[in-house]
């Protein structure tokens, strides 16, 4: 019995197919609050002055709407059929969507008007096998409702070749994989009518029988066309497609021609572009710091609102919340024409933290969240807080700031006794008959203890004591190394 050969050689490519046969019906109802369910279905284009079927759900199909009908036609056959106009700068948006999502999966994804290829070979070891990658991977696909169907091969083409009506959920044995590609029609291979004809002429009727023949067999019989794509199926020319990269800046828009009058018809527009919004931050493994929205009114200025982020953020609900709040603060055009959503500051996303038992441990993130709500309601010039610096005198070694001020680390003081109340500004001391005075006679109980300031700024010491009056009050003095003058800085508890 021939053993069965799995695809595990680490050198071995695995290449998965992606077809997209609905994504024109897709890219129409997915900016849709109510999209039409379980009805016939069609997208229609101007073709040769007539509007034409390019795409039809199954159960157009099932009245008998297919793909290059005239619309008067379509219609006739099913008077409930549903027409949109095609937009294919939706689809582009929507294919650059879900290569984001395949990005995750795969460092290789290669884009085709409504398909994409990714190469899986090593990429099983990040989710545990082959088929939770292609589970989670078809989970993404159905949490957007697009109809994804799948073939597996070695070199691109061939997956291509071999995509079916299902998704793959595990991935088919080598030897299947081999089978299937060698008794696939010759007419699903990339070729012209004439030379389909040539080979009916020839007696050839599956992929197979090109295969067993030689190249010079070949070359004999038909142009470099065909060469070129035996080579592409065989692996010895590469595949000249668009690879995809993700941009460094993330920027994605809505458009709705009809407008938009009211704040909360903004809300799932601004949802769904937070969704794919996240999708982007996930590809990356970054999480995002600040973002900013623009609404276009039909006539008329623009209006903008930033969301600045006291900690970073990759979950599109808690943004989704924190917009909405603001949202209320802002006066926005009687008419909204369009959505946009852009982010240019990321930071990298931290690796996840397992206790000892392997369970994940979860970040507290109720102080973040209460600063970003207030910052949204209130503005984020209402809320501030007291930050340490690197420097040696007191009064310059804290600082009021932003609460979304990013703190890299908090500095200690370099003196070891210090007081919590501290004078805004040091007040002189009396010294006469030898001996300080602060309302009280002072004593000094323990010092001194120098500090200097920053060489490149001023030449300045000062040298602290601690000091108390005849009722056991405590005081925190200096005394200038340059004009021997004595001050006092703070009061102990």
């Amino acid at each position: 019995m021939k053993k069965i050969r799995p695809f595990n050689n680490k050198n071995q490519a695995i290449w998965l197919y992606v077809d997209l046969p609905l994504l024109p019906i897709n890219a129409v109802i997915t900016n849709m609050q109510t999209p039409p369910e379980e009805k016939p279905i069609a997208i229609v284009s101007l073709e040769k002055n007539a509007r034409r079927i390019v795409c039809c759900n199954q159960l157009a199909k099932h009245w008998g709407v297919e793909k290059s009908l005239s619309l008067s036609t379509a219609l006739a056959i099913c008077p409930e059929l549903i027409v949109f106009s095609r937009d294919q700068q939706q689809e582009k948006q929507l294919l650059q969507q879900l290569a984001l999502i395949a990005y995750r999966f795969s460092p290789e994804v290669l884009l085709d008007n409504q398909s994409l290829w990714l190469e899986l070979s090593g990429c099983e070891q990040l989710f545990y096998g082959y088929q939770n990658l292609l589970k989670k991977l078809h989970q993404q696909f159905l949490s957007l409702k697009i109809t994804a169907n799948t073939g597996v091969g070695e070199t691109p083409l061939a997956a291509k070749l071999l995509c079916g009506d299902i998704f793959h959920q595990n991935l088919p044995d080598y030897s299947h994989i081999q089978n299937d590609l060698i008794s696939t029609t010759l007419e699903k291979l990339p070729s012209t009518k004439k030379q389909q004809q040539h080979f009916k002429q020839l007696g050839w009727s599956t992929v197979g029988d090109l295969l067993n023949l030689s190249h010079f067999a070949i070359s004999k019989r038909f142009t470099s066309e065909l060469i070129d794509t035996l080579q592409l199926l065989k692996g010895q020319k590469p595949y000249t497609l668009e690879r995809f990269k993700p941009t460094t800046e993330f920027y994605d828009d809505i458009q709705n021609p009809q407008g938009i009058y009211s704040k909360e018809s903004l809300l799932f527009p601004m949802k769904t572009l937070l969704q794919r919004f996240c999708h982007y931050l996930m590809a990356r493994q970054c999480l995002c710091n600040l973002l900013t929205w623009r609404f276009e009114p039909l006539i008329g200025e623009h209006q903008s609102m930033t969301i600045k982020l006291s900690d970073s953020q990759h979950s599109w609900s808690s943004l989704l919340q924190l917009s909405r709040l603001q949202l209320e603060r802002i006066e926005l055009p009687q008419s909204i024409e369009k959505i946009s959503l852009f982010c240019d500051q990321f930071s990298e996303m931290p690796g996840d933290n397992f206790d000892l038992f392997g369970n994940q441990l979860k970040k507290s993130e109720n102080t973040s969240t209460l600063i970003d709500k207030l910052n949204a309601r209130l503005g984020i010039k209402a809320l501030s807080r007291v930050t340490t610096e690197a420097e040696h005198f007191p009064e310059l070694a804290s600082t009021i700031s932003s609460v979304t001020k990013k703190v890299s680390s908090q500095h200690q003081f370099s003196v070891t006794q210090q007081p919590l109340w501290l004078l805004s500004k040091p007040a002189p001391i009396k010294y006469y008959n030898q001996t300080l005075h602060w309302q009280k006679p002072l004593t000094i109980i323990s010092g001194p203890e120098r500090l200097c300031s920053n060489w490149w700024q001023s030449e300045q010491q000062r040298d602290y004591y601690l000091a108390s009056d005849n009722q056991g009050a405590r005081y925190w003095i200096y005394r200038e190394s340059t004009n021997r003058q004595w001050f006092l800085h703070g009061f102990f508890a």
